[in-house]
């Protein structure tokens, strides 16, 4: 049976894998990404090198941040890794690896691994969104991933969920600052309460603390639930999918889809023409399936896609 080697390369970790042709993940770990570009790729051929005492690898598959030439293997942008801006990564990664190489936007690799092994696997119209440090997106319709004229379909956090108008900043109208844990959670509660610095205050402390009926927590959580339903309602009367998939640590939280389903039904009452429907009439929210895995299995089915190992 073949066998992959997966990595999926983030701001903070490169998790890397050891796949198999069906997916599986036989292997795997994680390393802290260094902020130069000469040494993560560094990293990648000593992970690489060691794994390849234990297994023959058959391709190297890759998810990356940003916006990814899949045809040609160039990065547009390199999201939090600035060396990967404008960078030739397949023929560099070829070249080091000794490996054919593929590579995907990350969150495009989250709405493969769903579509391959997960709760889209037999829905042809679906939408990933992944909620962390920013809010990132995929779009998978008539059973094709959508990637746009420049590879920039998806990228849901440009949109905005208030008026851009009203707003000195007007970046920070867009749903990566009112929907995201880093900003529309974290900060907006750091700023309310005067305190120095974000990295004194997680995510889970914002809802720990709305537990105990603080009040500007409450408010905060709040309107971060109606900027995640904005965005999905705008999304899904524009696209018409069948499922809307989320990703990222805070779809772990058991009270995540009813607390956006009801901001979304509150949403469609105030909309005269439709206000006899209900959210789960129009779309299906769900959590993924393979959370930290997504990246990897993802990755390696595109891989295949793309080499048409696929009969």
């Amino acid at each position: 049976m073949a066998t992959y080697i997966s990595f999926d390369i983030g701001g903070t970790d490169i998790k890397f894998g050891v796949l198999n042709e069906q997916g599986q993940v036989l292997e795997q770990g994680k390393v802290t990404t260094e902020t130069c570009g000469e040494k993560i790729i560094a990293t990648l051929v000593d992970i690489k090198d060691q794994w390849s005492k234990k297994y023959t690898f058959d391709g190297a598959a890759f998810s990356l941040p940003g916006f990814v030439d899949v045809n040609t293997g160039y990065l547009k942008t390199g999201g939090a890794i600035d060396d990967f801006y404008g960078f030739q990564f397949k023929n560099e990664l070829t070249k080091r690896l000794s490996l054919p190489v593929e590579l995907e936007n990350d969150v495009n690799c989250v709405a493969l691994a769903e579509k391959w092994r997960g709760k889209a696997k037999n829905v042809e119209n679906f939408i990933c969104i992944t909620i962390g440090t920013g809010i990132g997106g995929a779009i998978y319709i008539n059973n094709q991933m959508v990637r746009g004229h420049g590879f920039m379909a998806g990228e849901f956090g440009y949109m905005f969920t208030k008026n851009v108008f009203d707003i000195e900043d007007k970046a920070t109208a867009s749903m990566s600052f009112t929907a995201s844990v880093r900003e529309g959670l974290r900060r907006r509660y750091s700023n309310l309460k005067n305190i120095n610095s974000i990295d004194n205050i997680s995510g889970k402390d914002v809802f720990d603390l709305a537990s105990t009926g603080d009040k500007v927590a409450i408010r905060v959580i709040d309107d971060f639930y109606n900027n995640i339903a904005i965005g999905l309602y705008n999304l899904t009367f524009i696209l018409n999918p069948e499922k809307i998939i989320i990703g990222g640590a805070i779809s772990s939280r058991e009270d995540l889809i009813f607390n956006i389903e009801d901001k979304f039904n509150q949403i469609i009452k105030s909309q005269g023409s439709i206000n006899d429907f209900n959210v789960k009439e129009l779309v299906s929210i769900e959590k993924s399936t393979f959370n930290n895995d997504s990246g990897l299995i993802g990755a390696v089915y595109h891989f295949l896609i793309m080499q048409n190992k696929f009969k």
